[in-house]
């Protein structure tokens, strides 16, 4: 673009990758890339000429596909914008094509956004306890001094029935999922119970696989699924019953979630489980009598009952 030009002119660059998707705005001399692709990743310089010259650069990356984040209702979630943001950085969050008001969230009285909240340093869009009907699309937009950015991401808020508490008998293994086939998708993994990090899967620092040295009510009983993430304790106490906490993490999002473990006790060897009544009745009804007798078969789970008429 030049001052004494009419107008400003675009190129389509090597290959047409650039085809129709430049615009040049001619008061600012700001370009806009629309519908960017990965092959536009790369290094952009700007020469920008007046009395003195200046030369800035911009390193352009593309992620090629929507982010898609799945979570269970009542998890809390964390959608990271990306970058650092600066004081006289413009940040708007959106939820499909409506503007998350900044001044309702986290409001008792605004229903729809009672439950999110921003960060106060890096402007993350928060939720505490989200619901079914937060599913969808959100975008985000940052207007910086250099830069327009836009992120996208895709939120399925999934309902279970049961799958924040587990309870177990005593020396059962107790399964606690994450709910990813795969973790390939997240940097940091990890389970806390009690205030302590008893499972860590840290790509940054090669760290994968459980940590009960730091709580000795395991000793050796908790197994971490390198493809999963999931935690197991094998051979169940009612010690290891409480609150374990999960946090997931890559630089897109941060998930939490909480669930509830209970270890019942094992009823003792050749006792029944449950409460069956006793005795014999006798009821007598003109010249019938009617004797019921009860059989208990301790040796399989149920009961097992004959009754016997005589006349």
């Amino acid at each position: 673009m030049n001052e004494a030009g009419a107008n400003p002119s675009t190129c389509d660059g090597p290959g047409a990758i650039f085809k129709d998707r430049l615009k040049l705005d001619k008061q600012t001399g700001s370009l806009t890339i629309t519908n960017i692709r990965t092959e536009h990743i790369g290094r952009y310089s700007v020469d920008i000429r007046s009395i003195t010259a200046k030369l800035k650069t911009f390193q352009v990356t593309v992620h090629d596909v929507v982010e898609s984040v799945y979570v269970m209702e009542g998890d809390s979630l964390t959608l990271h914008n990306g970058v650092k943001v600066q004081g006289s950085d413009q940040i708007v969050w959106k939820f499909e094509d409506q503007v998350i008001p900044i001044a309702y969230l986290n409001s008792p009285d605004e229903t729809q956004w009672r439950n999110i909240h921003l960060k106060d340093q890096t402007q993350d869009l928060v939720f505490s306890n989200i619901r079914s009907e937060q599913t969808g699309v959100y975008t985000v937009e940052i207007n910086t001094i250099s830069m327009v950015l836009h992120r996208k991401y895709y939120i399925a808020v999934v309902v279970t029935v049961g799958g924040k508490t587990v309870s177990v008998m005593e020396r059962d293994p107790v399964n606690l999922d994450t709910g990813v086939l795969e973790i390939q998708g997240y940097d940091l993994i990890l389970w806390k119970t009690g205030g302590n990090i008893v499972a860590e899967i840290n790509k940054g620092d090669n760290i994968f696989g459980p940590r009960d040295e730091d709580d000795l009510r395991y000793g050796g009983r908790l197994y971490l699924h390198r493809k999963t993430g999931d935690l197991t304790i094998g051979d169940s106490k009612t010690t290891d019953s409480g609150d374990y906490h999960l946090h997931m993490s890559n630089s897109e999002y941060t998930l939490q979630r909480s669930i509830r473990v209970t270890v019942k006790t094992r009823p003792q060897s050749g006792a029944p489980s449950g409460i069956y009544g006793a005795g014999v009745g006798l009821v007598v009804w003109a010249v019938t009598v009617f004797f019921a007798e009860r059989f208990v078969d301790n040796e399989i789970k149920g009961v097992s009952i004959t009754v016997n008429s005589y006349s």
